[in-house]
C-alpha cells in the first residue's frame, strides 16, 4: 500500500508520491538532517525479498552511486526499512518524457528538443559504459526534462539505480521487464544474448523514434507480436508520419539495425549523425557507422549483418512471456564474457563447396577401366520426418476462433490461437501459453480462512481468483467470466 503524506521511512518524511512503476513507488521526500528534498524509491516487498535481487541491488547501487554527469540523476543513499530496499536520489522538478509527450505533445515533439534529449542522454549514456555500467532500461519514462519553459531545458536519465554491469550478461528478467521496456528492448537483449553499450544506443533510437512520432517503434498491446517485429521487422520510415523527417531516416535504421555491428560504435557518434542530419534537413546524407566500438565487445556467435529467424523469435517470446507472467525474480545464469573483446577470427564462417567444370577429353573406343575393388555399399540414410501441415494463420495479434489451435505463419513458423489473460478472447501468438493482458490486474487471491466455510454457489461473485473449493454442488473455482454484459462480467464461482 502507498505510504501517505507525512508518513516516516527510513527517517525521510513523505512529502507526495511521485509516481509507481512495476518495480514500487516513488516519493518526493524531505532529508531526515538536510535541508533538502530528494527522490525515494521504495521496492516492493516481493523484489526486495529476492535473495539474488537483493545482492545484485546493493551492488549495483553502489557502482551506480558512483557515477557523476550532468545528464544523470545522482544517487545519494541506499538501504532497507521494514523488509523493503530503497534508494535515495536528487529530486528533479520536472517531466518525464513519457507524460510530456502524452500530455502536450500527442504527435511527436519538435525536432529541436528530441535532439537535445538525444544528445544529453547518448552523453550520460557513453559515460556509464565507459565506467563499466549499463542502463538497459532506456525508455521516455526514464527521461526527465526540467526547465522545459526557458530556452535551455534540461535533461536527465534516470533509474541507474538498477542498471547492470557490462559483464553481466543476463537479459531481460521480470524485475525490468515490463509491456513498457520490450518496446524499446534490443533483439540481443530480447534473446538473452551478450550485451554492449550499443544495447542501450537501439533502446535509445527506439526512444527517439517515439518521441518523434509519437508513436512506439512497433506499437501493440500483445508483448509477442512486438518482440517477433523487434527480432525481425525493419524499423519503419518516419517518412510515412513526418514526411519533413525523412532526412533522419538512414541514421535511426543504422541505430536500430538487427545486429549491433551495423550499429555506430557509441550512442555519442548515433547522436551527432542524428543532430547533423537535423540541421541539414532533406537530402542530407549520413556518416556510415564505424565499426570499431569504443566499449569492449563480448563476442556473439552468429555473424554480423543476419535476421533472426522466426524460430529464435518464438525461443525469445517464450522466455520472455514466461517471465512476464512469473511474480518472482528469475535471473538466467549466461556465462561471463564481459572482459573478453571479440576477434574476428573467432566468428563463425560458411564453408563453401565450388564445383569446377570438367575437363573436356578426347573421346575414344577403348572403354573406360573397370576398377578392380568395388566401394563399400552407402549405408541407409536417416529419413526426416515431415512436419505437420497447420492451416493459414492471421497475422501475429489477431483475433482468432479456434481455441488452442494452431495454425502455419510466414515461413511455415506454428502460430497458435492463446488465450487472453483473464478474458475469453484469443489472438494468433508464437507460444501456446496464455498471452499476458496488460490492461487487467488480478486482486491478490483470498485466503482459504476468508472463504465461506459453508462453500461457495455457482454463479455468485467471488474475490479469490485461481481458487477452488468444495462447494454445494461439488468442486467450484472462481473463475472470470464475461458474457458481454457488465453486471456480469468479473470473478463468479463456476464449477471445476
Amino acid at each position: 500500500m502507498p505510504l501517505r503524506i507525512g508518513n516516516t521511512f527510513a527517517g525521510y518524511r513523505v512529502l507526495r508520491l511521485l509516481g509507481s512503476g512495476g518495480m514500487g513507488e516513488v516519493y518526493l521526500v524531505q532529508h531526515p538532517r538536510l535541508p533538502r528534498q530528494e527522490a525515494l524509491k521504495i521496492l516492493r516487498h516481493d523484489v526486495s525479498s529476492d535473495l539474488s535481487f537483493r545482492e545484485r541491488f546493493i551492488r549495483e547501487a553502489d557502482l551506480a552511486a558512483g557515477l557523476r554527469h550532468p545528464h544523470i540523476v545522482a544517487i545519494h543513499d541506499r538501504g532497507e526499512h521494514d523488509g523493503q530496499l530503497w534508494i535515495a536520489m536528487d529530486y528533479i522538478d520536472g517531466t518525464d518524457a513519457g507524460h510530456l509527450l502524452e500530455q502536450k505533445y500527442p504527435a511527436g515533439m519538435p525536432t529541436d528538443l528530441v535532439m537535445r534529449i538525444t544528445t544529453a542522454v547518448a552523453s550520460a549514456l557513453d559515460y556509464a559504459h565507459k565506467k563499466g555500467l549499463l542502463h538497459r532500461d532506456v525508455k521516455p519514462a526514464n527521461i526527465i526534462v526540467a526547465d522545459l519553459d526557458t530556452d535551455e531545458p534540461t535533461v536527465f536519465l534516470a533509474d541507474f539505480g538498477i542498471a547492470r554491469p557490462l559483464d553481466d550478461t543476463s537479459g531481460i528478467t521480470t524485475t525490468n521487464m515490463t509491456v513498457g521496456t520490450v518496446a524499446y528492448a534490443s533483439p540481443e537483449q530480447l534473446m538473452g544474448e551478450p550485451m554492449d553499450g550499443r544495447a542501450d544506443q537501439y533502446a535509445l533510437a527506439a526512444t527517439t523514434y517515439n518521441l518523434l512520432t509519437g508513436s512506439q517503434l512497433f506499437p501493440n498491446s500483445n508483448p509477442a507480436v512486438v518482440i517477433s517485429r523487434h527480432l525481425n521487422a525493419p524499423a519503419p520510415a518516419l517518412a510515412n508520419i513526418r514526411p519533413e523527417l525523412a532526412s533522419l531516416d538512414p541514421v535511426l535504421a543504422a541505430a536500430l539495425a538487427k545486429s549491433r555491428d551495423d550499429r555506430f560504435a557509441c550512442c555519442q557518434d548515433f547522436a551527432r549523425e542524428f543532430a547533423t542530419a537535423t540541421v541539414a534537413g532533406p537530402g542530407a546524407s549520413p556518416t556510415a557507422p564505424t565499426q570499431e566500438s569504443s566499449v569492449a565487445v563480448e563476442p556473439v556467435a552468429p555473424p554480423g549483418g543476419r535476421r533472426y529467424s522466426l524460430v529464435w523469435a518464438a525461443v525469445a517470446v517464450v522466455i520472455v512471456l514466461g517471465l512476464l507472467t512469473v511474480g518472482v525474480t528469475l535471473w538466467r545464469p549466461w556465462a561471463n564474457q564481459g572482459d573478453r573483446v571479440a576477434d574476428p577470427s573467432t566468428t563463425s564462417s560458411v564453408a563453401i563447396t565450388v564445383s569446377t567444370a570438367p575437363t573436356t577429353t578426347p573421346m575414344t573406343s577403348a572403354p573406360p577401366p573397370v576398377s578392380s575393388t568395388s566401394s563399400p555399399p552407402r549405408p541407409p540414410q536417416p529419413t526426416t520426418p515431415s512436419a505437420p501441415e497447420y492451416p493459414p494463420a492471421g497475422a501475429l495479434g489477431e483475433w482468432c476462433d479456434d481455441p488452442n489451435g494452431i495454425g502455419t505463419g510466414p515461413s511455415g513458423t506454428p502460430y497458435y490461437c492463446a488465450r487472453m489473460q483473464y478474458t475469453d478472447g484469443y489472438q494468433w501468438s508464437l507460444t501456446p501459453d496464455d498471452i499476458p493482458n496488460p490492461d487487467y490486474t488480478p486482486r491478490p487471491p483470498t485466503p482459504p480462512s476468508e472463504i465461506d466455510p459453508s462453500g461457495p454457489s455457482a454463479g455468485y461473485r467471488c474475490n479469490a481468483p485461481g481458487a477452488i473449493v468444495r462447494g454445494t454442488l461439488g468442486l467450484t473455482e472462481c473463475k472470470w467470466i464475461d458474457i458481454g454484459n457488465p453486471a456480469f462480467t468479473g470473478w463468479f464461482w463456476a464449477l471445476t
